[in-house]
């Protein structure tokens, strides 16, 4: 490569990278070969057989102003000159051409100025913008071929599912990839004739009412009337074997950031026609289940339908009724009693059995404290022991051999606190081995399964549980747990209402017979119930009478009473909850 060659290259490359890499090499090229050489004109021009088109060129006629026969007879690898323009008194026009593939050729025309070009120099020239432009064809074939890989990609994908959905999704997120367009969004025509924004790319749930899915249903009806709109940069189709409107029940809109080639058009209708056969698919599959079947019978009765659920939906609205809110729960005497242990010990004699009558200050258990025993002992030695030196201390006082009456005064003093002290500590020890004899609190029963054989000889700690004593013969009550979804309502009621809320019960052991009483109270705060979940604890009084043969403990299933509310919301409550809990618009 000659230096004049390198350095128009050098040059050349210089200027792309400050120009940006946006622009391409070729025209940089030709304008610095133009420069470096003083050509008054310069053109390229590709030809197959006997056509010729213009590829590039700088403002000079005299080049472009060649016939088709004088561009196609250029020689490869050598140079021709041909007339110039008599009004141009620039230097000579010559033309060389370079092979690019097969019968496809490169030619390069100049119109030399105050200096002539070495021919040498023009045929690699020549042969530099072939290989350019070979390079660009390249490119352009890789990919143009990649974009058919990703179509075909998505074309496979679209026929694996027989759900609408599934395939709406697929097109409007891998078809928007595969076209490389702005965005694509997918609509199904509802019973009404509208349409409905079904799927887009890049939103998961299109919502009907947002500015962007009425633009494009109104480009959809405006395609379905007959306007082209943006025919440049958007494209609208019925996804229809047919193509069309009439019959179509979904659509595409395809929006591009740029005018469409014809070569991108034929891709977005390949994709479309694939796309309108697998929907075709899946509503055949639709159509031959019992639910397609049914839809098609309601599609029939379409305005019928509609009459009579606007009807249904403003009587529920309208119409209100009694808001019970369901809850469980236990039976239990109001009057109860636990027991727990008042040492650590074991456990030696236990006097009572499930259901066993006792009354207050009566000997449920008894428990053994080999500590407690021993420490009493400890005390007792000791207080013999300080006894014991307080004798010998007052024996020495009356002896006149003595000379230490003072000194044994004070001794004594500190021995007979020491007395005061042992004594203390003894009633102290005395009273917790008391306690080691376990009384009821209450008249009752004592409730516990399997009482003896659980406890008997049984090691316990300060505080374990032990029995658990209730009297039936008092009133009874409910303690019911309000799940913490449902304590709102509960508390609006009792701030509503001037009394107690009205309560519904039934037991377990008798579902078939339902009592009424009122709530009396809701606790404060919210804890974890046996079953795991957040509840509060509300209760309500019962008259004993009708449960003296009732077991504590017996399950209730109640309803507590807040007020009326609409039909709708009563019967629908846990759905409009559900969807007001976990669904984010």
């Amino acid at each position: 490569m000659s230096d004049v060659l390198q350095s128009i290259l050098e040059s050349a490359g210089i200027r792309h990278q400050q120009d940006g890499a946006e622009q391409e090499f070729l025209p940089v090229l030709l304008q610095q070969a133009a420069t470096d050489l003083r050509l008054s004109g310069i053109a390229l021009w590709t030809s197959g057989g006997n056509d010729a088109a213009l590829l590039a060129r700088l403002d000079n006629d005299n080049c472009v102003a060649l016939s088709t026969e004088d561009v196609c007879s250029a020689p490869v690898g050598e140079i021709c000159f041909t007339k110039s323009d008599p009004a141009v008194t620039s230097g000579s026009r010559l033309l060389t051409a370079s092979v690019l593939a097969g019968q496809h050729r490169l030619i390069l025309c100049a119109t030399e100025g105050p200096l002539a070009i070495e021919h040498g120099l023009f045929i690699r020239l020549a042969d530099v913008f072939a290989d350019l432009q070979r390079r660009r064809i390249l490119d352009r074939h890789f990919q143009h071929s990649e974009q058919d890989r990703r179509l075909n990609a998505v074309i496979a994908q679209l026929h694996t599912s027989l759900s609408s959905e599934v395939v709406a999704n697929i097109l409007a997120t891998d078809g928007s990839a595969a076209l490389d367009c702005r965005r694509l969004a997918v609509a199904r025509r509802d019973a009404g004739r509208r349409w409905d924004v079904v799927a887009t790319t890049g939103v998961s749930r299109p919502n009907q009412r947002s500015d962007a899915s009425r633009q494009i249903c109104s480009q959809i009806d405006a395609a379905e009337a007959g306007s082209s709109g943006d025919a440049g940069r958007t494209v609208v189709k019925p996804l229809i074997a047919s193509n069309s409107w009439e019959d179509a029940a979904w659509a595409c809109v395809v929006h591009a950031g740029e005018p469409l080639e014809e070569q991108a058009r034929s891709r977005v209708d390949r994709l479309c026609h694939h796309a309108s056969m697998a929907l075709a698919n899946c509503e055949t599959l639709q159509q031959s289940t019992l639910a397609g079947q049914f839809r098609r019978t309601l599609k029939m009765m379409t305005r019928p339908v509609w009459t009579v659920i606007v009807g249904v939906l403003a009587a529920f609205c309208l119409i209100p009724t009694e808001l019970r809110i369901e809850v469980y729960g236990e039976l239990v005497p109001a009057q109860r009693a636990f027991v727990f242990a008042p040492e650590d010990g074991t456990i030696t004699d236990v006097s009572i059995d499930d259901g066993s009558q006792v009354s207050s200050g009566n000997t449920l258990c008894v428990l053994k404290n080999e500590d407690l025993e021993v420490q009493l002992q400890s005390i007792d030695g000791e207080f013999a022991a300080v006894g014991a030196r307080i004798a010998a201390i007052d024996a020495m006082r009356g002896s006149r051999t003595s000379n230490n009456d003072s000194l044994m005064s004070a001794e004594q003093v500190e021995l007979k606190q020491r007395i005061t002290s042992l004594a203390t500590q003894s009633e102290i020890v005395m009273e917790r081995i008391v306690q080691l004899n376990v009384v009821s609190p209450i008249n009752g029963r004592v409730y516990g399964d399997r009482l003896k054989q659980l406890l008997t000889q049984r090691p316990v700690q300060r505080g374990q549980f032990l029995f658990e004593i209730a009297n039936p013969a008092a009133d009874w009550q409910l303690d019911l747990r309000v799940l913490e979804a449902d304590v709102r309502h509960v508390l609006a009621a009792m701030g509503a209402a001037d009394t107690n809320l009205p309560v519904t019960f039934a037991l377990e052991t008798s579902p078939e017979t339902f009592r009424e009483t009122q709530l009396g109270s809701l606790a404060g705060s919210t804890d974890i119930d046996e079953r795991g979940t957040l509840s509060t604890l509300a209760t309500a009084r019962v008259e004993n009478a009708d449960y003296q043969n009732e077991r504590p403990g017996t399950g209730v299933i109640a309803y507590i009473h807040c007020g009326k509310r609409a039909t709708a919301y009563v019967w629908f409550r846990k759905v409009i909850e559900f969807v007001q809990r976990y669904t984010w618009l």
